[in-house]
C-alpha cells in the first residue's frame, strides 16, 4: 500500500514527464484519456508554447573533425518542427553557429572552414512547415543566450543549438503581434519617405488602429548603419518615443519573405536580381494592443562595473513590476560577448544577473557584433548631458534588452 501511496503521489509529477517527451500530436492524442490528462496535457502544451529550445549536432568540434551536419533528421528537431507547425503561427528563431575564441585555442588550431553543409538547413526546416507557420531568425557566429532552466547555472551562452521563442496561434485579448522582413531595397525606399502611420502599417503589417508598444529587430551585417539609423529614428519620432527597441545584427533568415509583399506603387520596388531586393536583410516582431507592456533597457559604455549592471537591471526590473500581474513575461536581449570579456573577463555577467533579478522571465537571444536599443519610455527632448546611448539606437559593445508582458 505504501509503494501504491507514493505512486499516486507522484503521479502528476509522472504524467508530466511522460508529455514532455511527446510530440504536440501525440499529447493531443492522449489528452483525451481522462481529465486529469487533459490537465496536464494542457499544462505542458501551454509551456512549449512560450519558449523552446533545442540543441542539435555539434558542426564541428573545437579541436577536432567536422561533426555530422545538423538537419531535420534529428529526432529533436523533427519534434520541434511537429510543434511548431501544430501549436504556433510564428517562431522566432535563433541559430548559434560554433564559434573558438582566439584566446582559448592553441595557435596551430585554426577555425575550419564554414559551408552550408555544416549549419541547420533553414530552407528543408520551412519546406517541412504548412503555410500557416512563419519561421524568421537570426544566424549568430558569436553564440545564443537563453535562462531557460534547463542550462546550467554557470552557462548561459551556447552554441550549435537552436533557440526559438514561439508565437501561439491565438494571442490573448487585447495584445497582438506581427513579424516583417525587408530587403534592402525595400528599407531604403522606406527611409526616402516620411514615415507615417499608414506607411509604418504596411512596412511592418501592422493594423494602424493599434498602438505599437516594442519592436525587436534584427539586420544583417553589410545594411548600412546610416540606413537602419534613418528607420529607427523616424519610428521613434512617429511613436514620440514611447516604444521599445532590442536587436542586433545576425544572418536573416525568413520564411514571409517576399518582394510581392509590398505594393510596388508605394515603394518603387525595382525588378532587380541582386540581393539587395531579392533577400531579407531587416526581419523582426512588432507587439502592441491595449493590453501589452513593454520597457527595454540598454546597459553600455557607461555601466563598467557589475554593481552598475545590477542597478540599471533593478531599473527595469522597477518598471516591469510596475505593470502588476501579469499573464505572461518574456523577454529579449542582444549583447556584445566583447563587452563582456574585456570588462570582467567572463561573457555573461549582465545575463546572470538578470536571471538572478528576474527568475520568472524567460530570456531569449543572441550575441552580436553590433547592437540596437535605446532606453524606454524614453522622451524625444534629451538633455545635453545625457549620453549617446539615448540618442542612438546603433550601438557598439552594449547589451540591449526588451521585456514584453500581456495583462
Amino acid at each position: 500500500m505504501e509503494e501504491v501511496g507514493t505512486l499516486l503521489q507522484n503521479g502528476p509529477h509522472l504524467i508530466k514527464r511522460i508529455l514532455r517527451v511527446f510530440s504536440a500530436r501525440e499529447i493531443h492524442r492522449v489528452s483525451g484519456v481522462c481529465r486529469t490528462w487533459q490537465k496536464y496535457a494542457g499544462l505542458v502544451l501551454k509551456e512549449r508554447r512560450r519558449v523552446l529550445t533545442m540543441i542539435v549536432p555539434r558542426y564541428y568540434n573545437h579541436y577536432g573533425p567536422p561533426a555530422p551536419p545538423a538537419n531535420v533528421d534529428n529526432p529533436e528537431m523533427k519534434r520541434f518542427l511537429r510543434d511548431l507547425d501544430m501549436d504556433c503561427g510564428v517562431a522566432f528563431m535563433f541559430e548559434g553557429m560554433t564559434h573558438v575564441p582566439s584566446l582559448d585555442r592553441p595557435a596551430s588550431i585554426a577555425i575550419p572552414p564554414w559551408t552550408p553543409s555544416r549549419r541547420v538547413n533553414v530552407e528543408e526546416i520551412i519546406s517541412c512547415l504548412t503555410p500557416s507557420s512563419v519561421v524568421i531568425g537570426a544566424l549568430s557566429y558569436e553564440g545564443l543566450i537563453s535562462t531557460l532552466a534547463s542550462y546550467p547555472e554557470h552557462r548561459h551562452i551556447a552554441n550549435d543549438c537552436l533557440s526559438a521563442f514561439l508565437v501561439p496561434k491565438s494571442l490573448p485579448e487585447g495584445t497582438h503581434m506581427s513579424h516583417f522582413s525587408l530587403s534592402l531595397t525595400q528599407a531604403e525606399k522606406v527611409v526616402k519617405r516620411k514615415l507615417n502611420k499608414a506607411t509604418f502599417a504596411q512596412v511592418f503589417q501592422w493594423p494602424e488602429d493599434q498602438p505599437a508598444k516594442c519592436i525587436i529587430m534584427i539586420t544583417t551585417d553589410f545594411v548600412p548603419t546610416q540606413v537602419v539609423r534613418k528607420l529607427l529614428r523616424a519610428i521613434r519620432v512617429l511613436h514620440d518615443g514611447e516604444v521599445a527597441l532590442a536587436g542586433g545584427l545576425g544572418e536573416v533568415f525568413s520564411s514571409a519573405f517576399s518582394p510581392e509583399n509590398y505594393r510596388p506603387s508605394a515603394y518603387e520596388i525595382d525588378d532587380d536580381t541582386d540581393e539587395s531586393s531579392t533577400m531579407p536583410v531587416f526581419g523582426g516582431l512588432v507587439f502592441g494592443g491595449e493590453n501589452v507592456r513593454a520597457a527595454s533597457l540598454v546597459i553600455g559604455e557607461d555601466d563598467r562595473t557589475k554593481e552598475s549592471v545590477r542597478e540599471r537591471l533593478m531599473e527595469l526590473k522597477a518598471k516591469v513590476e510596475a505593470w502588476g500581474e501579469c499573464r505572461q513575461k518574456f523577454g529579449f536581449v542582444f549583447a556584445s560577448c566583447i563587452r563582456g570579456w574585456e570588462l570582467f573577463h567572463a561573457y555573461d555577467v549582465e545575463i546572470a544577473v538578470f536571471k538572478e533579478l528576474m527568475p520568472d522571465i524567460p530570456l531569449n537571444g543572441m550575441c552580436t557584433e553590433g547592437e540596437y536599443g535605446w532606453d524606454f519610455p524614453l522622451p524625444l527632448a534629451q538633455p545635453a548631458k545625457k549620453s549617446r546611448r539615448s540618442n542612438d539606437a546603433v550601438l557598439i559593445r552594449t547589451n540591449s534588452f526588451a521585456i514584453v508582458g500581456f495583462v
